[in-house]
């Protein structure tokens, strides 16, 4: 079975789409969470009965593609479980019409066992094989070069009073230890991992700073969305004079509102920007052992080089499968937007944010105002130029 995805549920995917006439998205979001409940229960005609009733519902029309196809290859799976191969066979042929590319998954999902040695099953692994997300970010891989934007990353350094503060607050010189950098940065990965849970459905409370957001979830018992964790990963790093910025990674598709947001952070001694994802507690590493940057990743993914994710990497608590993250990863390292300033709340400054956004060359720049793109890696990820005072404009910190 597959519904909802690893970082944004069906929940938060539907409910971006129209209303219909006659069932609103959140109709069937309640109809399939409902039968997702049937799995563990193993009442497989009752999903299979109520998984077609959706499908033939009036809101099943305005889902986006992916929805439909998700949906459909969950019915596949549901008459795979009935031992009813030829039907589960036919719409797993619906799911990849509409879209569906996660052959990773489906030649591990239990559910379709029985359908592993099917000439069908076998030619639409092939299929979707070719569609892969690691298949597509390698068409979608090559940069180029050319003039630097006329916009630049900005870090603000460590004797900002917010920023001080927070360090005192949560004694963060403390949490990060004596060691070299690599293993602080790695203590405030852990540390903030452990701070609060993850909620891919989680609205963003405002203001949007480290201690806000940490106050929150400790006095309301509420987790987190991948941004919010990132960001006081980043804001916990420059508090102690570590450059670093979180790293939105988008997919290919931008009708996927399915991304993924990390942190990167500067350190000198291996001269790279560190892959740190607080969500998951997960760095990367060569098979032998050495750190990797977040280029470094995304090359290795491209290359089909040995990729080892971290020992402890976990959800909420529950080990991360190492493949399932590798693909997942590798649907959503085709662009990667960063914020030009890495400054403690800084999307919630007054004046709108901006961006910086590295993407490679097959995508048409088509952004917005406040997102500026480069197709140049090496500037994207130089060294990080020496922090600075930034204030939000219009502050008392900037009146003074």
């Amino acid at each position: 079975m597959r519904i909802a995805p690893l970082c944004l549920s069906l929940l938060s995917l539907l409910s971006l789409l129209p209303l219909t006439a006659q069932q609103t998205p959140q109709d069937v979001v309640s109809a399939v969470k409902e039968i997702q409940a049937l799995w563990p229960k193993k009442a497989f005609p009752e999903a299979a009965r109520r998984l077609q009733e959706v499908v033939q519902s009036p809101g099943f029309r305005g889902l986006s593609p992916l929805a439909q196809a998700n949906i459909h290859y969950d019915l596949a799976c549901a008459y795979a479980r009935l031992g009813r191969r030829s039907e589960a066979l036919a719409f797993l042929g619906v799911a990849a019409g509409e879209g569906f590319r996660d052959g990773a998954h489906m030649k591990v999902d239990e559910d379709l066992a029985d359908l592993r040695k099917e000439s069908g099953f076998l030619a639409l692994a092939t299929l979707l094989e070719s569609r892969s997300h690691a298949a597509l970010l390698r068409q979608h891989s090559a940069y180029g070069t050319g003039p630097a934007p006329t916009i630049a990353f900005q870090f603000q350094a460590k004797d900002a009073p917010e920023l001080a503060r927070f360090r005192e607050t949560y004694h963060l010189e403390k949490v990060a230890g004596q060691g070299d950098e690599v293993s602080r940065v790695l203590n405030l990965l852990h540390w903030v991992h452990a701070q609060v849970r993850h909620d891919g459905n989680a609205e963003n409370p405002s203001p949007r700073n480290a201690e806000h957001l940490i106050d929150v979830c400790r006095k309301e018992g509420r987790a987190l969305n991948c941004r919010m964790m990132a960001t006081i990963l980043s804001e916990a790093c420059l508090s102690l004079g570590i450059p670093a910025r979180h790293v939105t990674c988008l997919p290919l598709d931008t009708q996927d509102p399915d991304c993924h947001v990390i942190t990167a952070a500067w350190v000198e001694p291996l001269h790279k920007w560190i892959y740190l994802d607080p969500t998951f507690n997960a760095t990367w590493t060569d098979p032998e052992g050495h750190l990797l940057s977040v280029p470094e990743v995304r090359a290795r993914l491209v290359a089909g080089a040995p990729l080892l994710l971290s020992k402890d990497a976990n959800w909420n608590g529950k080990p991360k499968d190492p493949g399932e993250y590798f693909d997942y990863m590798a649907k959503n390292l085709v662009k990667l937007q960063c914020p030009s300033v890495s400054a403690y709340g800084y999307e919630s400054w007054n004046e709108p944010a901006t961006y910086i956004e590295l993407d490679p060359l097959t995508i048409p720049d088509s952004k917005g105002y406040h997102v500026t793109v480069t197709h140049d890696p090496d500037w994207f990820w130089s060294k990080p130029a020496a922090p600075v005072r930034l204030v939000e404009p219009g502050s008392a910190s900037a009146a003074h």
